[in-house]
């Protein structure tokens, strides 16, 4: 007896997620497999992350982890008094629920405006931020009512009063702003958690080419030709680094112009089987992973062009 391609790829993402589930805690029952975000994730290709993601209303939340946007969320007034059920609290953190999950609070930077959060055992951290926009279409309905009703007397002053869930203001020219929460990350991004955790670096790494976002090309000390290291992402302190294969000059890496690093990772992409990244911060290196080569989003990356704080200015400062 024989199995297909198909079949052996479905037996493999079974175990792997039995395995998973087991260690978690759950039952192999009907309904779980039904509704598991994880097993369809192992069915598509790809691999489990290195640590349990977020949970965002009941669910695994792997893009908050891997991925580089901005999510609106809900959220509740930050508060000590729930760190004894957040998972990786510790009793007196203050933690902030979160579309249905309870995150870290690392820093206030403003009371019931905006924190810098954390989750379970990723070092990443993320920017909570309530923003402000005009509603043009309720702005024109209630100049539309005043216009009409100049005797009628209206006044938001209770509801505006009311400290928790407050979701519009009026201004003194009588323009609605609505408020929502904003999740985004400021820490480099987490698809690197797919792979192998890697010993740290042994080699002495040094500069070799920078520009305005800090070192650009990473090589080894005292000499002309070796190892390299080219930055593919850029956030906060921090930087992440791919290395390039083979032995490379580096007189020639630091005079390349973009079009030239990026055929190098092309060709590291289709020429390499596994990929071996490195993040670094203050002028040494903080982690390393490998990883499958399609399993890095090499392409989705820009060169000299890596900023991902996506959070934008506030249209309405309280």
């Amino acid at each position: 007896m024989s199995f297909s391609d198909r079949e052996k790829h479905l037996i493999r993402a079974a175990f792997a997620w039995g395995q998973i589930t087991q260690q978690e805690g759950y039952t192999l029952s009907d309904l779980e497999i039904e509704k598991s975000v994880l097993f369809r994730r192992l069915l598509g290709g790809r691999p489990p992350l290195a640590f349990p993601p977020p949970l965002r209303h009941g669910f695994p939340w792997y893009d908050v982890i891997e991925g580089r946007a901005e999510h609106i969320v809900s959220a509740s007034e930050a508060s000590p008094e729930c760190s004894i059920i957040a998972p990786g609290c510790k009793i007196g953190d203050t933690c902030i629920l979160i579309d249905g999950a309870f995150w870290r609070v690392v820093e206030t930077i403003r009371e019931r405006e905006e924190y810098i959060v954390e989750w379970g055992q990723y070092p990443m951290q993320w920017r909570l931020r309530k923003h402000w926009e005009v509603n043009y279409e309720m702005t024109q309905q209630l100049h539309s009512f005043r216009r009409d009703n100049p005797n009628e007397e209206v006044s938001f002053d209770s509801y505006l009063g009311q400290r928790e869930y407050r979701e519009f203001r009026i201004d003194d020219d009588q323009t609605v702003w609505l408020c929502e929460w904003q999740l985004s990350r400021i820490s480099l991004s987490g698809w690197v958690w797919v792979g192998t955790l890697r010993p740290p670096i042994v080699n002495n790494l040094t500069s070799i080419y920078e520009d305005p976002l800090g070192p650009m090309v990473l090589g080894e000390e005292d000499v002309d030709k070796g190892t390299a290291w080219l930055r593919i992402e850029e956030a906060d302190k921090e930087s992440r680094f791919v290395q390039l294969e083979g032995e490379h000059e580096y007189h020639f890496l630091s005079s390349a112009n973009a079009i030239a690093l990026k055929g190098l990772l092309h060709q590291l992409q289709e020429e390499t089987e596994t990929i071996t990244i490195l993040d670094w911060a203050q002028g040494k290196p903080l982690r390393s992973f490998s990883l499958p080569a399609q399993l890095v989003p090499l392409d989705e990356l820009s060169l000299k062009e890596m900023n991902y704080d996506l959070v934008p200015e506030n249209a309405y400062e309280p």
